[in-house]
């Protein structure tokens, strides 16, 4: 049954290429395990084959052990496996699980484009899809939140896959055990700490107040459907009204913009800003329309901050930049694809990798070039204002190579290099804007 189920979700996604590389994200658990199972079954009939991708967060003494443990359970499904580990210094203090979850998408987004693979599988499944609903619900969440989860996601290169969607967490279980497969369980689950865990402990009270299964099920079938028209209604607002930039700012109709209603404008502008700050989620509904509230009210804004980004107006047109930040931030390196990304925003590529290794984060820094680098700049070069075209906001948010002194070496978008040792070392590092999501991203 839950095979059958499985099989025809899968084929319902594609189309594939021929004998399609699927990659499936793999912590160890009943829902992932499942998953990479029957992806398994459904790519071996395809003449294809999967990869099952782990991730070691070390936030537990055990995680190494558990690690070892799943890839010895990958290895007697004979599924093919890669592990990655999270490298801190220190362990963040706050919102642990976003700051896991934002990892392990990066990296197994970043070794499937390596691989040429178009598909991550992830193991969400009906009772997850509850749980966002009810949060989401409790959060004031539009109809467009409201839909959830889909089943098909775009992520820069490759496509998120959730096949599970549909099948329940008794029919996973069942599954495993008549296969008479083990597998492990999180402890971190039947934590109380975490708001998910203790909505979990809760459904089946929501179940006997009426939100059953079936009621469900039609509920968020009817949001899937607002929110496909919602996203057809607004590609063709969005490419008449909006210019995305290279160099990571976007520029909008400012008189278009403020014809929207209040629902058109809260989808429109959090999608914006959420592409443009490079954040994992798009700032609160209720900041969003606080701003709609003072454009409607034409109350006079100049420049404000929101969800990450810097909102001014020049000329009758609407900038949205990356906020420019009080003091620099240091990036954390990801040297494991000989790319690093800055910001969640910027990919950077350099051929000369051992000079990265050897320098950067330690005597080289990538951060904002900010009000000091572009003074220092002009004071060197008064001719380069005039040879840049956008507005003063957009160039001090612009990434740029400085020293230890946070003198400004190299700032690409401008073709800027201090002197000829900068130019000769950092000539062959090029900076490609490439945001987190599109602005329309969800089938």
């Amino acid at each position: 049954m839950i095979e059958k189920v499985f099989f025809k979700t899968m084929n319902s996604l594609g189309p594939y290429e021929k004998n399609p590389h699927l990659a499936v994200a793999v912590s160890g658990g009943s829902d992932s395990l499942c998953l990479a199972i029957l992806a398994k079954k459904w790519v071996n009939i395809k003449g294809g084959r999967i990869t099952a991708l782990i991730v070691d967060h070390g936030l537990r003494k055990s995680s190494v052990q558990e690690s070892r443990k799943t890839l010895k359970l990958l290895k007697k499904q004979k599924i093919l496996s890669q592990c990655f580990k999270w490298e801190l210094s220190k362990k963040p203090k706050n919102s642990v699980q976003e700051k896991a979850r934002e990892f392990r998408y990066n990296i197994f987004e970043e070794w499937c484009y390596k691989k040429n693979i178009k598909y991550l599988l992830i193991a969400h499944h009906f009772e997850d899809q509850k749980e966002t609903f009810i949060m989401r619900l409790n959060s004031n969440s539009n109809v467009y939140g409201l839909a959830c989860m889909p089943k098909v996601l775009l992520k820069k290169e490759i496509k998120i896959l959730r096949p599970l969607l549909d099948l329940k967490k008794k029919d996973i279980i069942g599954y495993l055990k008549e296969k008479k497969i083990n597998w492990i369980e999180d402890p971190s689950n039947n934590s109380l700490k975490y708001s998910r865990n203790r909505l979990r402990k809760i459904l089946p009270k929501l179940e006997e107040k009426g939100l059953t299964d079936s009621n469900f099920r039609k509920i968020l079938k009817r949001a899937q459907k607002e929110r496909k028209k919602i996203e057809s209604k607004f590609s063709f607002w969005l490419i008449e009204n909006v210019r995305i930039d290279t160099f990571g700012y976007a520029a909008v109709d400012f008189r278009n913009l403020k014809l929207l209603d209040k629902n058109d404008f809260i989808f429109i502008f959090s999608k914006l800003l959420n592409m443009i700050s490079g954040l994992f989620y798009a700032p609160k509904s209720k900041y969003v329309y606080n701003f709609y509230k003072k454009i409607k009210s034409n109350e006079i804004i100049n420049k404000t901050n929101l969800g990450g980004c810097h909102i001014f107006f020049l000329k009758k047109k609407m900038y949205i930049c990356r906020e420019i930040f009080k003091k620099s931030r240091k990036q954390e390196i990801n040297f494991q694809f000989n790319k690093i990304v800055w910001d969640n925003r910027f990919e950077i590529e350099y051929k000369k990798n051992f000079f990265l290794k050897r320098k950067l984060g330690k005597s080289v820094f990538i951060e904002q070039l900010q009000k000091d680098g572009w003074n220092e700049i002009l004071l060197k070069n008064q001719g380069i204002k005039r040879e840049i075209k956008i507005p003063n906001k957009i160039i001090l948010s612009l990434p740029a190579v400085k020293n230890k002194k946070n003198d400004v070496l190299y700032v690409p978008h401008l073709h800027y290099y201090s002197n000829m040792k900068s130019k000769k070392e950092f000539s062959n590092m090029s900076f490609l804007f490439k945001p987190r999501i599109s602005l329309s991203n969800i089938y």
